[in-house]
């Protein structure tokens, strides 16, 4: 069996991933176009160094630069249509998406629930023409901690809009969770998942504070709670999952290659892993590529890729009947391809 083509051709879902960051180049120049926005390159190529990682500092300027290129409901509703197409191209059958909303809001000028609906009729649409689904994870931007309450009252209004957790994104290191413990209690009374970016830039301790004090249901990143067996104790019998993106902890510096990385030791010890991309075009990956990695640094067995796509839909915030109808058609074509691929 042809592992790679067998993983290229699975149902896939996703649970890290940023709409922002998932922005292709050519879109980025289209937008820019459109709304008259100057960019510090006028090609793919240039675009595409414009996005290579440099240090957080770069990356924070590069995402700020995207969302300024967003301006009018019909930018909006593109890169939710475009998301959805480069969904069914690695066949992700569902995905939960971050996005940075409060950011977006005061950067274009548009009314929240104008955004919203924006992005749904490119979900919609992108549902009609390719299958794909997902919903929407609204994080705070950790850098930005004065939003904080604000981002939690759109998250909490627009739960019918497909919003299904407060996220928490940023840097971890100069913006420590206990800077959001009032509003994440907020969110935890009012019956809002919590679903922070933790256990990257910071190790154990950020994680134990946003599990214990910010309610997390699910870390995006978390894999440095290998470093602290009490913590892996927990999330394991917890089943509290970690959405781990390999390509981007090494294009960040948080290991130095794929050898380092404890992504096996996790799986091992029994941490429910999902698999992610973060931010696709900044660290030149993708799902598939993200499955490869499993298969040639990690020696992940179609078994095993196999777990790791369910695991993505067990962690997901899907209603029980939902999880349960999808896991069937997945595991039905799983046996469809093993024997395609004999």
């Amino acid at each position: 069996m042809n592992l790679h083509e067998f993983a290229h051709h699975m149902p896939k879902a996703e649970l890290h991933i940023h709409l922002e960051g998932s922005i292709q180049p050519a879109t980025l120049l289209e937008l820019a176009r459109r709304n008259k926005i100057s960019l510090p390159a006028k090609d793919i190529a240039g675009i595409q160094e414009f996005y290579r990682f440099k240090d957080f500092e770069h990356f924070v300027q590069v995402y700020f630069t995207i969302t300024g290129c967003l301006r009018t409901p019909e930018d909006y509703t593109l890169i939710a249509y475009e998301f959805g197409h480069e969904c069914a191209r690695q066949n992700i059958r569902y995905a939960e998406v971050t996005f940075s909303v409060e950011t977006n809001q005061r950067s274009s000028g548009l009314p929240w629930q104008v955004i919203v609906e924006a992005l749904n009729a490119g979900r919609k649409k992108a549902n009609q023409e390719f299958g794909v689904d997902w919903r929407w994870i609204f994080d705070i931007v950790r850098n930005l901690p004065d939003t904080r309450h604000t981002v939690f009252e759109i998250a909490l209004a627009a739960q019918e809009m497909g919003c299904v957790a407060l996220g928490l994104g940023g840097s971890e290191a100069e913006f420590p969770p206990q800077l959001f413990i009032d509003v994440f209690e907020r969110a935890h009374l009012a019956g809002l998942p919590a679903v922070p970016h933790a256990g990257e830039w910071g190790g154990p301790q950020s994680m134990w504070i946003a599990l214990d004090n910010l309610h997390a249901v699910r870390f995006q990143h978390g894999i440095r709670s290998v470093e602290d067996p009490r913590l892996v104790q927990a999330l394991v019998e917890r089943q509290v999952a970690c959405d781990v993106c390999p390509t981007s902890n090494v294009f960040l510096g948080v290991y130095p290659d794929f050898a380092s990385h404890p992504l096996r030791q996790a799986w091992e010890a029994g941490i429910l892993v999902t698999i992610g991309s973060d931010d696709p075009p900044m660290f030149n990956t993708h799902l598939n590529r993200e499955y490869e990695v499993l298969i040639d640094h990690f020696a992940f067995s179609a078994d095993e890729l196999e777990q790791v796509s369910l695991n993505g839909l067990r962690a997901s915030l899907l209603p029980p009947a939902e999880k349960a109808r999808l896991e069937g058609e997945f595991r039905a074509e799983f046996a469809r391809l093993r024997s395609d691929h004999q």
